[in-house]
């Protein structure tokens, strides 16, 4: 359910970003060098050209504060990820998981996007695209989607690479939206760093509790309460986290229908900026089902949507991802 959750969420990201693609810069090739023709022996030989310098590509580290055009970015670190019972990679091959800390530095909504915009290399140059077993693997902790201004969220995006791979390096490619490209190098071993404690352009984000009546365009949303079920024999959280479910209300007060996926518009964010995906068996757990789908003009429509959340987690936020829509953000603290 895991892996279909995230090809899903990959292929319906990747066609409401691709219309950016149109915008993005392009780099023209530049000759560097090339063959030399045979020399006939009854002729002089032509005197060598200089070979024009190659530019030196600029490269970073686990832990650096980069900043390119309107996002900040840093690596926090990487980690070999284990496979499990429904994800596994292919012969010769292994999970790599990169954590990432990204802050939206404009006062406009942006997008990000693990499908288009991130990738891996090794020492021979060999490219690792997103990989979707990897993620599945990794769980709930994607960072796609649409960043408000000021807003911070933090992640992991999988790959699958070649166990015997060095040299790795992360890529994020800015340059689909404009903005250019950055390389990061992880070094040899896995590492991890603490976030830095302030970062340029993170502002506080406007915050709901849980009873109000918010006001999108057309769209009304209620969060109405906060349930943790237990689970039972055949469907528990992961060790170490919990089971939690967000019951809502959605209200269509236009004149045209609306749509609603639980998938692909919400969410729930700690205080780190930990991004968690909505995780089917936790919305099983609640009994329940999620407000998805068509919902009329004047209709209210009222389900529960689950995720998996550390025990120790603190400064919880639901987060209602209109933006899919056009229609805005906003943000629900959790008791």
């Amino acid at each position: 359910m895991n892996q279909k959750r995230n090809a899903v969420t990959f292929v319906a990201l990747a066609v409401l970003l691709l219309v950016s693609l149109a915008c993005g810069s392009s780099a023209s090739p530049t000759l560097v060098a090339t063959s030399a023709p045979p020399v006939d022996s009854g002729s002089q030989p032509e005197q060598p050209t200089q070979v024009p310098t190659a530019v030196t590509q600029q490269n970073y580290k686990v832990g650096d504060v980069i900043s390119i055009g309107d996002y900040v970015l840093v690596v926090l670190g990487w980690e070999n990820v284990q496979p499990n019972d429904f994800s596994k990679p292919d012969a010769g091959k292994k999970f790599v998981a990169v954590e990432l800390l990204i802050v939206n530095n404009s006062q406009s909504a942006m997008s990000v996007s693990t499908l288009l915009q991130m990738s891996m290399k090794d020492d021979t140059g060999q490219k690792y695209d997103v990989d979707s077993m990897a993620s599945s693997a990794i769980g709930g902790a994607s960072v796609d989607g649409e960043l408000a201004p000021g807003e911070k969220v933090r992640g992991k995006v999988g790959f699958q690479v070649a166990e015997n791979a060095t040299g790795l390096q992360f890529v994020f490619d800015a340059s689909v939206f404009g903005s250019g490209k950055v390389f990061v190098d992880l070094g040899a071993e896995p590492v991890t760093v603490e976030p830095p404690a302030n970062i340029a352009g993170e502002t506080s984000q406007q915050t709901y509790n849980v009873g109000d009546v918010i006001a999108m365009g057309t769209t009304n949303l209620t969060v109405n309460q906060v349930l943790y079920p237990a689970g039972d024999d055949f469907n528990k959280p992961n060790a170490g986290f919990k089971f939690l479910v967000v019951d809502i209300t959605i209200e269509n007060t236009g004149a045209t229908a609306i749509s609603v996926s639980s998938l692909l518009q919400m969410s729930v964010k700690d205080s780190s900026g930990q991004k968690f995906d909505v995780d089917l068996m936790a919305s099983a757990a609640s009994g329940g089902t999620p407000p998805d789908g068509e919902i009329a003009p004047g209709e209210k429509l009222r389900g529960q949507v689950g995720f998996q959340v550390p025990e120790n987690a603190t400064g919880l936020v639901f987060v209602f991802d209109a933006d899919v829509w056009s229609s805005g953000k906003v943000f629900v603290a959790l008791p």
